[in-house]
């Protein structure tokens, strides 16, 4: 069985650098009025998983950044990477050319 992940966007500057976290505690599309009045143009999406379950993404996974991005673009908001994270394996979407 395995357990739940924790998912947070985190709105970067300019330079991709964080400058606030919003964690998503049921659906993503309750941060985007957050996401819309910070006026920055870059979100990264955090995945957090157990540590006994793999980093790499699922089909699911990979269906949920690509709407984000959907949902995101004509808001003028870019994802930067989505990464997820599983004990101390990482995953970046960017990485591995699935944005």
């Amino acid at each position: 069985m395995s357990g739940p992940s924790a998912f947070a966007v985190t709105i970067l500057d300019n330079r991709w650098r964080p400058r606030r976290i919003l964690p998503v505690r049921h659906h993503w599309t309750a941060v985007l009025p957050d996401l819309v009045v910070d006026g920055h143009n870059w979100i990264a999406l955090i995945q957090r998983r157990p540590p006994h379950q793999a980093a790499s993404p699922g089909p699911d996974d990979i269906t949920l950044t690509r709407a984000i991005i959907r949902s995101v673009r004509p808001l003028d908001l870019r994802v930067a990477d989505h990464l997820i994270a599983a004990g101390d394996q990482w995953f970046s979407f960017r990485a591995a050319g699935l944005l």
